[in-house]
């Protein structure tokens, strides 16, 4: 760092290594721009999408804090995913529909006031979805079909399998606090409820916390769901109990390996 001579890069260090969401609110806090990227440590822009980026909020509407770009791999150049270009997504879209699940990754634009309101969750390794659904119960989000930033793909990144299990715990307790987070919509979507629910029973048992896998299967069992539901519910706790971790490594790997394929 000492070698850029630039004065536009401000250099912001922990004294102690306090997470990737500590060092995202670090950041955003230092900011005096109008709008913030995260940049992960294995990603960059594309050359030459910002300023067209930066023009595509600067004419929507102030509802709209976040633009969602698409990402492209490296290797290959092509698109990790596409999605509906110029959709808008609210809280029901996104917390009930699960509108951002498009099948790769993405690069958020954000307006920087919304960054002034909203923070990730430091004590949570990574789970970035608490902080995204919370602000769409104030914000709007505007998908681009556009690509933004390039991907390099990690074997220590966060989606790697090691990563993802030994996360799981922390994966786990985002779902519970999206479930509080937005009780009120939730609680007018029982389906939708039901499934973060089943989520977060899924997401201990790969942790290999049997007390909250049973905490969680009680707690959805409390509500009324058709008999077909509540036997795959069932089936579904026996499952966490007996300790989805070598299956959970397996999926994925293979997911994985489905990237890789498009990266090359």
């Amino acid at each position: 760092m000492a070698g850029i001579d630039d004065q536009r890069v401000i250099y912001l260090k922990h004294q102690e290594n306090r997470g990737v969401n500590a060092a995202r609110n670090t950041g955003s806090a230092a900011a005096r721009s109008r709008y913030v990227i995260f940049l992960d440590s294995d990603d960059e822009l594309a050359s030459g999408a910002l300023k067209p980026a930066l023009a595509i909020l600067d004419k929507t509407d102030a509802s709209i804090g976040v633009a969602l770009f698409a990402c492209l791999m490296a290797q290959s150049g092509k698109p990790v995913t596409s999605f509906p270009d110029g959709r808008v997504l609210g809280e029901y879209e996104i917390v009930c529909e699960e509108g951002l699940r498009v099948g790769g990754d993405m690069i958020c634009l954000y307006r920087r006031e919304v960054l002034e309101q909203f923070s990730l969750p430091e004590q949570l390794r990574g789970c970035e979805q608490v902080f995204i659904f919370e602000i769409s119960k104030k914000y709007l989000f505007l998908m681009v079909d556009e690509p933004l930033s390039i991907v390099h793909r990690q074997e220590d990144n966060l989606s790697g399998a090691d990563s993802v299990i030994a996360r799981s715990a922390d994966i786990a307790s985002s779902y519970e606090m999206l479930l509080k987070n937005h009780a009120d919509i939730l609680s007018r979507y029982p389906q939708a409820r039901a499934k973060w629910q089943t989520r977060a029973m899924y997401r201990y048992g790969v942790a290999g916390s049997r007390r909250d896998v049973w905490r969680t299967y009680r707690r959805q069992s409390g509500v009324r769901q058709p008999y077909g539901r509540r036997l795959l519910t069932t089936g579904l706790m026996a499952f966490c109990m007996l300790g989805p971790a070598p299956f959970e490594r397996w999926r994925i790997n293979r997911l994985n390996r489905r990237l890789d394929f498009v990266q090359k």
